[in-house]
């Protein structure tokens, strides 16, 4: 199946969100004229140039040139692909602080290693994508639009810069913590993972905080709430279903655990944040809107300014 995604328009920048698992698809760039770039929250992406594929993968913005025709695949259907799409112009700001709109180029991948960075970055996104699709005629709406864009490349520049030395992470431990970052709500019985990695609790353990500064367990439940906090804030499941989404399984101990962490039970948090994001109903089936959300469901595909995002994972 092809079919072409983003078109020209008068709507400048231009936003999307898609959502493909479950089956092959593959499609056709429809906007040359502007610089495209990609956010993956899940799964894996394919870009076919002329005798080149470059693949992308969750916590990557992917950035391509103009004027280069090119396709998109999933690859991997079971995985899934899940991205955020903008068409915009490189800035004078952007043009000055960054040396990444050189159009010789005709792709690169700037990874984001900062788990809370990518959570900040993708709710910046959504909210660029709601003020796209709520307000297209706001006065300052493009001024507005291109300074978020601008934020979160700049963003994205800066955490590369500034990192340092990364702590040396056992290949063992990123295999697990890409499977976890992959699935939030998964099993992480810290047995389990342990013998994923072939290794005893004792090794894993020790490995893990030397390689992430933390526990397991930390690790684990810290992002669990921050995505939590997330979707409290951008969509209107329940918060029993937010806990399961997450991977809580007993949605008293998930409340108890976000008051701990964020100082207000997940009811408070949303109706505090309530007038900051808006929320966005998920479409239920006979099933329910959680089985839906679990579900491989039908892409997203923006034309223009896009189509509207229901739920983000972006871990």
């Amino acid at each position: 199946m092809r079919s072409i995604i983003g078109s020209a328009a008068p709507l400048m920048p231009m936003t999307g969100y898609y959502n493909g698992r479950g089956r092959a698809h593959e499609w056709a760039e429809g906007n040359l004229e502007n610089w495209n770039g990609y956010f993956t929250l899940r799964g894996t992406g394919e870009i076919v140039f002329s005798g080149e594929k470059v693949r992308t993968q969750a916590g990557e913005f992917l950035l391509l040139a103009p004027g280069v025709p090119r396709t998109y695949r999933v690859p991997l259907p079971k995985e899934g692909w899940e991205f955020y799409w903008l068409h915009f112009r490189a800035t004078p700001r952007l043009n000055h602080t960054l040396d990444w709109f050189d159009r010789r180029k005709p792709w690169q991948i700037h990874p984001v290693a900062d788990v809370s960075l990518r959570v900040r970055i993708a709710a910046t996104l959504e909210e660029a994508h709601h003020l796209n699709l709520g307000s297209p005629d706001l006065p300052g709406r493009e001024a507005i639009l291109e300074s978020m864009l601008e934020t979160v490349m700049l963003r994205i520049a800066a955490s590369d810069s500034q990192r340092g030395p990364a702590p040396l992470i056992d290949t063992r431990i990123e295999g697990v913590l890409e499977r976890f970052h992959c699935d939030i709500a998964a099993n992480t019985d810290v047995g389990a993972l342990a013998r994923a990695a072939g290794l005893s609790r004792s090794q894993f353990c020790l490995l893990f905080r030397r390689g992430t500064g933390c526990s397991p367990q930390q690790y684990i439940e810290e992002r669990r709430l921050e995505m939590a906090a997330y979707y409290l804030r951008t969509t209107a499941q329940s918060v029993t279903e937010v806990a399961e989404m997450v991977g809580f399984r007993n949605p008293f101990y998930f409340t108890n655990r976000f008051k701990r962490r964020f100082g207000k039970s997940p009811s408070l948090y949303r109706s505090n944040r309530s007038g900051d994001t808006r929320t966005v109903p998920v479409p239920t089936t006979g099933a329910g809107a959680l089985r839906a959300l679990r579900q491989p469901r039908r892409e997203k595909r923006g034309r223009g300014i896009g189509a509207n995002p229901i739920r983000l994972a972006v871990v």
